[in-house]
């Protein structure tokens, strides 16, 4: 129950679409149970006392009640059909703000496949029972509580003996409650560990053949699907055991209501009609039985996936934004690191007192061995974290007293693994300027060194780039991402590895792109190759989280220390390790 108390304010914008499809239910009910009671006229009145003139009527009654209860019931399914859709709409669209709200740690914490599985799979869970759910509720009780009604007052010793076997269906459905929220509840997670290994292998579907791991893979695969096999085997075994119980049952009441309105009319205290109608009620009132039973089936799947998805909603934002926190409206671009340490979810430090002051326009290059903190500075400034300790400043404000959104506005980024959608290249570029001019985008591809392979394309600024940009080589798809950042036109610009993952002859027309976007911008350069940092205002040297060497190349080349032994090796094509002895 308190599920469902969670979903109604999700309802509650769409209460009037709920409240109109549950008054033509209500309508609609007694026009298609009314057609028994004409049965009981039929035999009773027109044949048996010979009142023949009243059969026509009688008809034209029977069938304009059913269309009026067929329409009645076209709407409700409309409305509520409606309602439902928009709740789901509202429901998934929640969700996701939800998840673009938490922080990098988050998504390292929890597998991409089983988020998709709760967004999507789960929720659809839900519209099931909305859409069907309430329907198929409300109806069959207003169908039950109006058949049994009319069988008591036609007769009312078989009415109530007939309702006596549905007392223990009431009771089979509670105890079967208990074992089926258990039950799906498993189902949908192992659902999501086959969703999950799916995403996986279809993101890495070039590793997996480049290994020549098919086979192991499709046994992997199997491995899951068939733990979600068993899982769903046993809910088939219960709904087999189950739902012929509950059929029985019902058979029963049709029995005792068949059996005692025939002894009732042979005494000549029952009519025949009444009879006739009784037969025809049976159905009626036995099948809203079976209706709450599936849809008891269906409850205990929903509540299964709603309970995955609260867990999902109940997750705390790690990186929240204050109450009434600051919209940056204009930046300068300073940049300052006050005492800053950091670790990952309380594990072993990554940055330990890391002060840092970066001037407006001026390029800071940071450079250091690998897992030393460089690329977590970055992160740092992107505010995808909050330090453990310490503070870090823009234009003289904390980044925990500014809104994040507005934060990021100001910054530009160029990472090592250039990421484009599943869009055109004109789409991809304005993601950094939605308002751009399609002369503005001829002007960033040129800055970018990008100009003559996108007007090489077979539809240019329209052709779709395939998912992660795929139908591009790495340096094209790094030009693009470059010229994404010059409509930007960011004040502090990061580069973190821009030209490691490209080939060598993309590289140096990365590199002059990336000179002409880092003029006149606050930039901070993350790379291993010394050769990108080498004209910076400043380099600094991070080992073990701490800021060790700082200064300009021709300084750090002076002190002979990490940095002067670094490059040398670079740009002396010396092996980086030893090779082992012979």
């Amino acid at each position: 129950m308190d599920v469902l108390r969670r979903l109604l304010p999700f309802l509650k914008p769409h209460r009037r679409w709920i409240l109109a499809g549950s008054l033509c239910l209500l309508l609609a009910t007694p026009c298609q149970l009314f057609h028994p009671l004409v049965w009981k006229f039929v035999v009773d009145t027109v044949i048996l006392a010979g009142h023949h003139h009243w059969l026509l009527p009688a008809m034209a009654v029977m069938l304009a009640v059913h269309l009026t209860g067929t329409a009645l019931g076209a709407a409700r399914s409309y409305l509520l059909g409606v309602a439902g859709q928009n709740f789901i709409f509202d429901l998934r669209n929640h969700i996701y703000r939800k998840l673009q709200g938490q922080s990098l740690t988050y998504f390292h914490n929890h597998r991409s496949g089983d988020l998709i599985s709760r967004t999507m799979s789960d929720v659809d869970a839900l519209q099931d029972l909305v859409i069907e759910g309430i329907d198929n509720v409300l109806g069959s009780a207003l169908s039950f509580l109006f058949v049994a009604g009319v069988i008591i007052y036609l007769q009312w010793v078989v009415g109530v003996i007939t309702l006596v076997p549905l007392s223990v269906v009431a009771v089979l459905i509670f105890k079967f409650n208990i074992r089926l929220k258990r039950l799906y509840r498993g189902i949908r997670d192992r659902l999501a560990d086959v969703t999950a290994k799916l995403h996986e292998n279809l993101a890495g579907m070039m590793i997996i053949k480049a290994f020549a791991r098919d086979q192991l893979e499709i046994e992997k695969f199997r491995a899951e699907n068939q733990t979600y096999r068993m899982a769903s085997l046993q809910g088939v075994r219960a709904r087999a055991f189950y739902f012929p119980g509950i059929m029985s049952l019902g058979f029963l009441s049709n029995v005792i209501m068949i059996g005692l309105g025939g002894l009732f009319v042979i005494r000549g205290t029952f009519t025949l009609g009444g009879l006739v109608a009784y037969r025809g009620y049976w159905w009626q009132l036995f099948a809203p039985i079976q209706t709450l039973a599936r849809v008891n089936d269906l409850y205990q799947r929903a509540m299964a996936a709603a309970g995955r998805i609260f867990e999902l909603l109940d997750t705390p934002e790690q990186v929240p934004d204050k109450p009434g926190a600051l919209v940056l409206a204009a930046a300068q671009g300073r940049l300052e690191f006050r005492q800053v340490d950091f670790a990952y979810d309380g594990r072993q430090p990554v940055l330990q007192g890391v002060s840092l002051a970066i001037q407006p326009g001026e390029t800071i290059g940071i450079c250091g061995p690998s897992g030393s903190g460089k690329s977590t500075l970055l992160n740092l400034i992107l505010r995808f974290y909050d330090p453990s300790a310490g503070a870090i400043f823009i234009d003289g404000h904390d980044l925990r007293d500014l809104q994040q959104e507005s934060l990021r506005r100001h910054i530009g980024v160029v990472t090592q693994e250039p990421f484009l959608f599943h869009l055109t290249v004109a789409e991809n570029l304005r993601y950094g300027n939605p308002d751009a001019a399609e002369a503005d985008l001829w002007q960033a591809l040129e800055r970018a060194n990008a100009h003559d392979f996108v007007a090489a394309l077979p539809d240019r600024l329209d052709t779709v780039l395939g998912e992660r940009g795929i139908k591009l080589s790495g340096g094209q798809r790094q030009r693009l991402c470059i010229a994404r950042a010059f409509l930007e036109n960011p004040r502090v610009l990061l580069l973190d590895e821009a030209t490691a993952a490209v080939e060598p002859e993309s590289e140096a027309l990365i590199q002059s792109a990336l000179q002409r976007l880092m003029q006149g911008r606050t930039t901070v350069i993350v790379s291993h190759r010394l050769s990108m940092v080498r004209g910076a205002d400043r380099i600094l040297v991070i080992e073990g989280g701490q800021i060790r060497e700082s200064g300009t190349h021709e300084g750090l080349m002076r002190q002979d220390s990490w940095y002067a032994r670094m490059y040398r090796l670079q740009t002396q094509d010396a092996p980086l390790v030893e090779p082992p002895p012979a």
